[in-house]
């Protein structure tokens, strides 16, 4: 491993703000430094989740705001279990702070909005297929007892947000580039100077193609659980180019239900708090279409 590493490890630093599982870390090897995310058999579906970024990475165009791979392991060591490891180019970078400030924030909405501008590469599935698309008409059916819990703005409304995704299809399809997991921790910023910032994307691990705003809306609700302002509030500061009201309506639609409807699942392995932080940006995503909605 350490020949694909660049030789022999000298030391590593972590990067700080980087999610506990498969954090980011400054690794100095004989040959230089690489920024690296390693993770082990504790979290079987983050290690499964870097398999897949760096298949999506190679694949990416050179025009995506990401941080260049250098080198990937997926190895079995004796007597460690299977590890996960993915290099980056050395980049002059950090996390966004906490909570959001302008530069950051601004730098984070414009990345979402940049990413929608590329063509998505051939061979990468609809974003239909990624976001459950049918998540209220499933909580229509199942009338889960913790529904209330959310909102009791949700009351006698399940239905009709059932018949609003119905309309996914037309709203949400494209050719647009979509990153698909945008959130404080799959951002790292770079300083430019006089407050100027900008943002690369990480963790790629399920991109696919479809309407070019569909970052910015996936994006949003997981800002506002991090302190940003409200999401109406962000789109006056950064207005999304030519989309249409109904269109947005729909996808932050789409995006609520696939949110609260995944909050309510079991535990994934690894993840012991996963829900719970689905839950609060199911929560914001609600906040924003009961806005939208004018209720």
């Amino acid at each position: 491993m350490s020949e694909t590493m660049g030789g022999l490890v000298i030391g590593s630093a972590p990067m700080s703000g980087t999610e506990p599982s498969g954090a980011l870390e400054v690794l100095q090897t004989a040959s230089g430094r690489s920024i690296v995310r390693a993770v082990g058999p504790e979290a079987p579906l983050t290690q499964d989740r870097l398999a897949a970024e760096a298949a999506s990475v190679a694949a990416l165009p050179d025009d995506v705001p990401t941080l260049p791979r250098e080198w990937f392991v997926d190895e079995v060591l004796p007597g460690a279990g299977r590890w996960v490891v993915l290099g980056y180019r050395n980049e002059p970078i950090r996390s966004p702070h906490y909570p959001w400030d302008d530069a950051d924030l601004a730098a984070a909405v414009e990345l979402a909005i940049q990413i929608g501008t590329i063509e998505a590469p051939a061979g990468l599935p609809d974003v239909l297929d990624q976001i459950d698309v049918g998540a209220w008409a499933t909580i229509a059916a199942m009338r889960p007892a913790g529904l209330s819990a959310f909102t009791p703005w949700l009351t006698g409304k399940v239905d009709h947000l059932a018949e609003i995704a119905t309309y996914a299809d037309e709203a949400m399809s494209g050719k647009s580039l979509v990153h698909g997991a945008l959130s404080r921790e799959s951002i790292l910023i770079t300083d430019h100077g006089w407050d100027a910032t900008s943002a690369h994307a990480v963790d790629w691990f399920m991109p696919s193609h479809g309407a070019p705003f569909l970052d910015v809306v996936l994006l949003l609700p997981y800002l506002r659980v991090d302190g940003a302002p409200p999401p109406e509030a962000v789109l006056d500061r950064h207005p999304l180019p030519d989309v249409d009201p109904e269109a947005l309506t729909c996808a932050v639609t789409v995006t609520a239900g696939a949110l609260v409807l995944e909050s309510m699942r079991p535990p994934q392995p690894g993840l012991p708090h996963g829900r719970a932080a689905q839950r609060e940006v199911a929560h914001a995503a609600l906040e924003w279409l009961r806005t939208r909605l004018g209720g």
